[in-house]
């Protein structure tokens, strides 16, 4: 299994072989379950995990005191490294299991010691860091250029590719999660939403979405 994660984090992939299970031996695997809270918002930051099986919902609590889903996590992916560029580091955001998750955890620690003895390694921050200014920019093009009932349905449609299993989906999210990863509001969701619920293509119910077909959902 370690064999296969190595391979499916593109963070690592620029990485040799001896510097891959480096950073491998010395993380530490955590387990949790659905709903788990791996950190919360404002928690010291201290490590940074590597996504290795399940998925994981970024939140923030907004000044109105509303949860906000920033992003949702995949296996391939990374979170909390924003942690590594200082010991006084805070969480900026809340991290919550979407089913059975499994990660391997860093400590600032060991990746400091893996910087020292493995040089690369320092590549693999970079790396993570232009990946996230990237999406960011996607985002904010996004906002400009898509209505909200479009920004709906590409979230839609990405949640679907991320969460398909034999060609259909069922997606744990809630309206309101569609609608925050989208930037807009509840019933802006479900107006976007109901077209497709109309052709079949989808079906809502109660927290969450089906996609019998992933792919009439991506061409339709």
């Amino acid at each position: 299994m370690m064999r296969d994660a190595r391979a499916r984090w593109t963070l690592l992939a620029f990485l040799d072989e001896p510097e891959r299970r480096a950073v491998t031996r010395n993380a530490v695997r955590r387990r949790f379950r659905n709903g788990d809270t791996l950190f919360h918002e404002g928690d010291p930051g201290d490590s940074m995990h590597l996504l290795d099986r399940g998925h994981v919902a970024i939140r923030i609590v907004s000044r109105r005191g509303d949860v906000v889903t920033l992003d949702v996590m995949e296996p391939g992916d990374s979170f909390g490294e924003q942690a590594l560029l200082a010991s006084d580091s805070r969480r900026t955001a809340s991290v919550v299991a979407i089913g059975a998750v499994e990660t391997l955890m860093l400590h600032r620690d060991a990746f400091l010691e893996l910087r020292r003895t493995h040089p690369a390694v320092t590549d693999v921050l970079v790396d993570i860091l232009a990946a996230q200014v990237r999406r960011l920019s996607r985002q904010l093009l996004d906002a400009h250029t898509l209505s909200a009932d479009d920004r709906v349905v590409r979230q839609l449609a990405r949640m679907a590719r991320s969460f398909a299993v034999d060609g259909s989906a069922s997606i744990p999210l809630t309206q309101e999660d569609l609608a925050s990863l989208a930037g807009t509001t509840r019933p802006t969701a479900n107006r976007a939403l109901q077209p497709l619920v109309g052709k079949g293509v989808i079906e809502l119910r109660r927290g969450g979405v089906d996609v019998p077909d992933v792919s009439l959902l991506e061409h339709g």
